[in-house]
């Protein structure tokens, strides 16, 4: 099935969630959420099953995925802050779910596998992945292959017949169905066929029982999408590349945020009101998340404490402390939002959870230094987000694939557009910058120590907001980065295929294995077992 063309608000900025991981936290609660909507009755029991070699096996305590899965399961979403308390409420409900290392084969490295059973005797087995910055797909149901992201309804049918039974089917229903965002037909289990239909309408309880009279069809559910952008597969966007998005700026003048609205009007189907309001939602909880943090009062439940209102402190009074003009809060700013994220507040994925901090320390922490209006911001965003756009074509920015440099990496290159931006560049320069910033990232392991998003993610963060404002400076100064910014991404992703598994956000590589790594992770298993 065709892939969905990124969104915004899907893949950029967002989800919104509560930390501290997007591929490990947030997505396992759409995983949960989407599954617990193939049961008909109440769910009474659960096994989440992962693969002995897959990205889940040391870190999916450390990074609240058991904690994620059943607060999807209960029915929450992940920017719920019921999520911190999912396990009480699971048993309060007297819903037993159960977290189990298994020998399956990892076909892809954050692979789960989901049995669930609810109190009227029904039982569905579900294969899941979470593949980026939040992002999900169901892969199996029972047997049956599926594609299934989260960002439409989704028709789910069993019908016992042939192929010629089943196709004949979709057609009847595509009648009554109207446009939809595709369908797919499964191969064929002991006589039965699975049919998914997608769209971006949700349909009528008495649409869907007069589809459970139709001859054969013996189940039939629809699931509520998960994403915030619905599925609008059948689009024309205006460009997908840098190269068309800079050719598009040349032939209508206009800056790279306007064609950051056009782009997300025409890919969500937003107004573009609907679109700024959003934004405006994203840039109030980045900043909110900084500021919380700065106060220093939080509970990172970790192996560190919160040091970024110290570290603020310090860069603003300390007559020692180094000048480093709008660094000084920038540095804090993106540290501040990594610890508030690891304490399980509510944070906007940007594009990952694990690169959370850049965009509140790199663009807002300086629009905020610099006393910039909101509407100011706006374009800064904006500028940051349709760089995100053409960067990623047909990959999703995950660690577990193509380690730290698609993470905080990555978002330093998005901001050191913005920056030149701010700076009066032109969106030539903008474009450079950011190929200037992948191109001193290039292979950044991901190696988070005892499983947690806090060392060495946190100073990685705001190494990378640096980045972001020595990669602009040096373009705006003149320097020529030779390649162009379409060239440096492939590159990013073509080397992050390249990387171990090791060092690719499994713990069992980098500074995970060192002694000290190895103590602390001890150390964090008996405080997980506590919780």
């Amino acid at each position: 099935m065709k892939r969905q063309n990124p969104s915004i608000f899907n893949d950029i900025v967002g989800p919104v969630m509560v930390g501290p991981s997007s591929s490990h936290t947030c997505a396992p609660s759409r995983i949960g959420y989407l599954c617990r909507q193939l049961l008909k009755g109440n769910l009474q029991k659960a096994t989440v099953e992962f693969a002995r070699k897959g990205a889940y096996t040391l870190m999916y305590k450390g990074q609240r995925s058991d904690m994620g899965y059943v607060n999807g399961l209960l029915g929450y979403r992940p920017e719920d802050p019921r999520l911190r308390d999912a396990f009480n409420i699971a048993r309060e409900r007297g819903i037993d779910i159960q977290f189990l290392i298994s020998d399956f084969e990892p076909t892809v490295p954050n692979l789960s596998r989901l049995t669930l059973h609810s109190d009227s005797g029904e039982k569905v087995v579900v294969y899941s992945d979470s593949t980026g910055g939040g992002t999900v797909k169901l892969l199996k149901i029972d047997g049956f292959d599926v594609e299934i992201v989260g960002d439409c309804y989704e028709l789910v049918l069993k019908a016992k017949t042939d192929r010629t039974g089943a196709e004949e089917l979709v057609k009847d229903l595509l009648k009554d169905y109207g446009a939809t965002e595709g369908y797919y037909i499964s191969g064929e289990i002991d006589g039965v066929y699975l049919i998914n239909i997608k769209s971006r309408q949700k349909h009528t309880d008495e649409f869907l029982k007069n589809l459970e009279k139709k001859a054969g069809v013996f189940y039939c559910i629809e699931m509520t999408p998960v994403l915030v952008v619905p599925s609008n597969r059948n689009t024309s966007l205006p460009f997908r590349s840098a190269e068309e998005l800079l050719d598009l700026c040349t032939q209508t003048r206009k800056p790279l945020w306007e064609l950051g609205i056009e782009y997300e009007t025409t890919r969500s189907g937003w107004t573009r009101e609907e679109v700024l309001d959003f934004m405006s939602y994203v840039i109030e909880t980045m900043e909110h998340s900084a500021k919380e943090a700065l106060k220093g009062d939080i509970n990172m439940n970790g192996i560190i404490e919160p040091t970024a209102g110290k570290v603020e402190t310090y860069l603003n009074a300390s007559p020692a402390a180094l000048d480093m003009g709008l660094l000084n809060t920038a540095v804090p700013w993106s540290m501040a939002t990594m610890e508030y994220s690891s304490a399980m507040g509510v944070v906007l994925c940007a594009p990952t959870g694990g690169s959370a901090g850049v965009f509140p320390g790199a663009v807002l922490g300086t629009a905020n230094a610099l006393n910039l209006p909101k509407d100011k911001k706006l374009e800064l965003m904006l500028t940051t987000s349709v760089i995100g756009i053409v960067m990623s074509k047909d990959c999703n920015y995950s660690a577990e694939l193509y380690g730290c440099q698609v993470e905080p990496g990555a978002a330093s290159a998005m901001a050191a557009g913005a920056l030149v931006y701010l700076m009066g560049g032109s969106p030539k320069q903008s474009l450079d910058a950011a190929s200037c910033a992948l191109q001193n990232i290039l292979g950044t392991i991901c190696d988070p120590v005892a499983g947690l998003v806090q060392v060495p993610c946190i100073s990685r963060n705001a190494l990378s907001a640096a980045n972001a404002m020595v990669s602009a400076n040096l373009i705006m100064g003149g320097y020529d980065p030779l390649i162009p910014l379409d060239q440096a991404a492939e590159t990013m992703f073509r080397v992050g295929r390249q990387l171990p598994s090791e060092l690719r956000c499994t713990c069992n590589g980098g500074l995970c294995v060192t002694p000290c790594g190895q103590q602390l992770a001890k150390e964090q298993e008996i405080r997980d077992a506590q919780r």
